[in-house]
């Protein structure tokens, strides 16, 4: 039996507002319990920042296996699983949930091979037929469209404050435009420095003060660089800890007073109370090959800063 159109255009139509995560697989599971007979269903996701997946919605599951069933990677489920394709099983199978079952369906939720999750559908008697399992794959094609959209949707608040800015590079960007500048500054022989700047303990940060605060301060050190730089600077957030800056027209000298008041500026931050930072200064010479060059010296003088402590400026 095919799919029960109206019902399904109106989930689709729901799906298609901006709604917690919860609401939208709410809904999914509820028109999957029209669709098909089941002994019990449950969608795994994927925890964030760790290897641990645990049940996000189910049904007909005790409380006690909803609380205490955990999948990890290298479970050899989760990595059946990593093939991203659908699992067909029979009994007696190798994997079984809560029931005992004669036929179950388990599916990845995933996107451009990332693993977040998974479906599984199970009866105890008969088993489900290929409209049936067909079904199953787009109920678990658009699961897996919810969670993208959701961890997208997330990523963007995460970072709008800093990538929405023109001054503010994402790594590609930056070293595109680096790139260029280079290339420019090479063939005129002209002054250039990068200066890397590296938050020594961004983890211990995140743990202190959790996410949206740790956010916050980069977003404070962000607004600051685009404020005290010049517009010809070419400034870049390189990781969740680091930015780059590339100071044109500018020789290593006046390079380190850059990054001083910077520093200065910086460490007066309110945040800056539970943190330091490391610096890397590398400029160009007769003999510096390429940007890349340039940006490994100095990302690798910043990192040993953080490490000294009793530094706050290397320059290479």
């Amino acid at each position: 039996m095919g799919l029960n159109i109206i019902p399904f255009n109106i989930l689709l139509a729901g799906l298609q507002h901006r709604r917690p995560i919860e609401e939208n697989l709410s809904s999914i599971v509820r028109n999957m319990e029209e669709e098909f007979e089941f002994s019990s269903l449950g969608i795994f996701l994927k925890v964030v920042k760790s290897d641990i997946f645990r049940l996000k919605i189910g049904r007909n599951l005790s409380h006690t296996f909803a609380k205490n069933t955990i999948f990890t990677q290298g479970d050899p489920l989760i990595e059946e699983l990593m093939n991203f394709k659908l699992m067909d099983i029979k009994y007696p199978g190798r994997f079984m949930f809560e029931k005992e079952y004669s036929h179950l369906l388990i599916s990845p939720i995933f996107y451009h091979e990332k693993l977040m999750g998974f479906l599984f559908l199970d009866k105890d008697e008969n088993y489900f037929d290929v409209s049936e399992i067909t079904k199953f794959s787009i109920f678990a094609s658009l699961i897996s469209l919810v969670v993208t959209t959701d961890t997208l949707n997330e990523e963007i608040e995460l970072h709008k404050d800093i990538y929405g800015s023109n001054r503010i590079d994402n790594l590609p960007a930056f070293k595109r435009n680096a790139e260029i500048t280079f290339s420019i500054v090479q063939r005129y022989n002209r002054y250039l420095s990068i200066a890397i700047m590296k938050l020594a303990n961004h983890k211990n940060i995140l743990r202190t003060f959790g996410e949206k605060k740790t956010t916050e301060l980069m977003n404070q050190i962000s607004a600051l660089l685009q404020k005290d730089l010049r517009d010809s600077d070419i400034i870049g957030r390189l990781s969740n800890d680091t930015f780059a800056i590339l100071l044109t027209e500018t020789p290593s000298k006046n390079a380190v007073l850059t990054v001083e008041r910077l520093d200065d500026k910086i460490n007066k931050l309110p945040f800056m109370k539970s943190s330091s930072l490391g610096w890397g200064v590398s400029s160009k010479t007769d003999e510096t090959e390429s940007f890349e060059s340039l940006l490994k010296f100095a990302d690798e003088a910043a990192v040993e800063c953080t490490r000294k402590r009793n530094k706050k400026i290397i320059v290479v």
